[in-house]
Parts: C-alpha cells; structure tokens; sequence
C-alpha cells in the first residue's frame, strides 16, 4: 500500500471520527451539563459578581453568556446559612459596579454594614447586576435567583432599560433565545426587536460551540488568579469623565428609535413595564417581594433641554410620571431615587457612581427597602 493511499485513509478515518462526534455532541448537548458545573465555591471561593472582561488577561475573567455557568460560579450558589436574609439586586453596571472593585460595589457596600433583621437574621445582599440596560436580561436573571431561597429583590433600572427597542441585540439574551421565545409567548411582551433569528444547527455542534467551551474552560483557569487576588475587574489609571457639554437638543438617546405612541410624550404603553410586571408577579407568587428603584443619574442642572447624555428633560420627566402612575396602579412597592446622588460623584457615565457615593447610596437603598418589607 503507497503512502499516498495511507494518508487518504487516515484522513477519511478522522473525517468520519469528526463527523461522529460532532452528530453524537448534536444529539447529547453536553454543554448544557457542563456550564452547570464550576470549580468556583468547590475547589475555589465563588464570584461575587458575574465574569464581565474586556480585558480578561488582567482581570482574571472572561465574559461568559451561560446564565447557568454565572450562577453555578457565583457567592449566590452557596448552601443558605438557617439565618441568612438573602437580598437580589438587580440591575445594569450601575449594580455589577463598572469601574469599582469587587468590594466597593453596592451589594458588598450593604454586606460591610452587617445588618440583621428585627428577626436576627443577617441581611445578605448578592450581585446579580449584569452591564446591559434591558429589563428583559434582569428578567432572565430573576427567574434563575428565586432557585436559590431570595428573601427579597431589589430591581433597579432607568428610562434606557426599558425601552422596547433596545431589549434583545445583547450576546447574553442572545445565548438563550429559546427561554425569551418561550416567554414571549407565555408574556407577549412589547419587543420590537422580536422575533429572535433562529438558531443555525451548525451552533448545536462542537465545532459551533466551540467557542462557548474555550470561554468555559478558561473561566475555570481563571479561578486561582481570582482566588488569590481577588481582581475581576481592571479599574484604567485614567477615567475620561461623563460629558458635561451637552449637545442643544432634545433627542432620546438610543441605539434603535424609541417609538412613542404621540411624539414628544413618554406612556406607560411605550415602555416594557411588562417585563417589570412579569418579574414582579412572578417574585410575589414564590412568596417573594420586588422593591423597584429608579437609580441615581448624573444631572446638569443648567442645561434647558437635557439632565444629561442620554435624557433629554422631557423624556425623563415623563418617564417618571410613566413610573409613578404605573406602580401605583399595580401596588408596587417603588422608589424614585433618580436626583439620590450629587452630580459631582458621577465618573465615565451618567449612571456610574465614585466608590464613596456608591456606597453612601447603598445604605440609603437598603435602609428604605427593608423599612418598607420587614415588620
């Protein structure tokens, strides 16, 4: 037998060996099993916010689009102590804490207060803020929180997270458009943005999740770096402040065009608190309750037409109104904590706030929620 015949039969052979594994990995999705399981909080301490990286070699995390692998690694995973009052915050990276360490953010702020209950239990505040502004990922979020024994959720958002525009274009609601298909049917949600390109079968392979896997597989190689040093997240040398010279105009900021049923007037109908209703009654029938906050933003108190980059003064305004009309007819438990912090303790954004105003708002936060839950 030449050489040449050889080759070509070593390389039908591992043509067919990848073409079997590929229709066995098809049919068993193993994936699915494996970003339920983590070295984080078995072999090493659990995250206490979720992997979010854009640059994971010095951050010690990858960003991972598995909801499943970011709970299965997280602090919230734990077994929950007989006297532990378990407090969810939910949120965009005002909550996650962009450009703050792990233990400045406002969970970890609320957790160094070592507050307990009027029953003595010790009020454990967990992370589960994630940076995008769509109610639609805090909803997927929720969902998975009420698994691990939530006593209580804390959901802030802002005018941005609820626009129904800009809800479903993000790599996490992406990776489980299967879930947002079903709860769209089950909801009805405004979307506009929906339906969700289907999924290629190419994805459902090895070869198409590989990607996925990498990311797995170094969010677990990452654990000894986090374990030591407690880094997950690179704070630059130099922040570029918010802008503070804003443009003469009126225009809502937003990727997609925000659609208003009558031009220059924000209502309830042209916002997704469905989603917050959804979330809300879901909590509520699992016995638990949903505090609802309207977060902090940075304010120019100058400016005639706008508070800052994203809102022009007439859109948030009647976002506010919106806000207010609809939880006082559904009987939410809701505060408008928009003007909470001063404008000069805003760093990159109009929503991230210094480390010490972070904090101070936290306490405010946690002092109010749980006056308005605990007897």
């Amino acid at each position: 037998m030449s050489d040449s015949v050889r080759l070509w039969r070593v390389l039908v052979k591992a043509a067919t060996l990848f073409v079997l594994f590929n229709v066995l990995w098809y049919a068993a999705q193993p994936l699915d099993w494996l970003n339920r399981l983590s070295v984080y909080g078995v072999l090493f301490p659990p995250r206490e916010r979720f992997p979010f990286a854009e640059f994971p070699e010095v951050s010690y995390a990858v960003t991972v689009n598995s909801l499943e692998q970011l709970f299965a690694s997280h602090a919230i995973a734990r077994p929950k102590a007989a006297d532990e009052f378990r407090v969810v915050m939910l949120g965009d990276s005002a909550i996650w804490g962009y450009l703050l360490r792990a233990d400045q953010t406002q969970a970890a702020c609320i957790n160094a207060l070592e507050l307990r209950t009027e029953d003595g239990r010790r009020v454990r505040a967990y992370n589960l803020g994630y940076p995008t502004l769509t109610v639609i990922k805090d909803f997927l979020i929720l969902r998975r929180a009420l698994v691990y024994q939530s006593d209580l959720i804390i959901w802030s958002t802002s005018l941005a997270s609820l626009y129904p525009s800009d809800q479903l274009d993000f790599p996490l609601i992406l990776a489980h458009r299967e879930e947002v298909s079903a709860l769209q049917a089950q909801y009805a949600f405004k979307l506009d943005q929906y339906p969700l390109p289907s999924r290629a079968w190419q994805e459902r392979t090895f070869f198409g999740q590989r990607r996925d896997i990498a990311d797995w597989l170094r969010h677990q190689l990452y654990a000894p770096a986090w374990a030591s040093t407690r880094i997950d997240h690179v704070l630059p040398r130099f922040v570029a402040p918010h802008p503070v010279n804003l443009l003469p105009d009126d225009n809502v900021l937003s990727v997609n065009v925000l659609r208003l049923r009558e031009a220059g007037k924000i209502a309830p109908e042209d916002l997704n608190f469905d989603v917050l209703k959804a979330g809300v009654e879901l909590a509520a029938a699992q016995g638990v309750p949903t505090v609802l906050v309207n977060e902090p933003i940075y304010r120019n108190e100058s400016h005639p037409l706008r508070y800052n980059t994203y809102y022009p003064r007439w859109a948030y305004d009647g976002y506010r109104v919106a806000f207010q009309q609809v939880a006082e007819r559904e009987g939410w438990r809701y505060f408008d904590l928009w003007d909470a912090v001063p404008p000069d303790q805003f760093t990159d954004t109009d929503f991230h706030m210094t480390p010490s105003a972070n904090c101070a708002y936290a306490e405010q936060l946690i002092y109010l929620a749980l006056d308005e839950q605990l007897p």
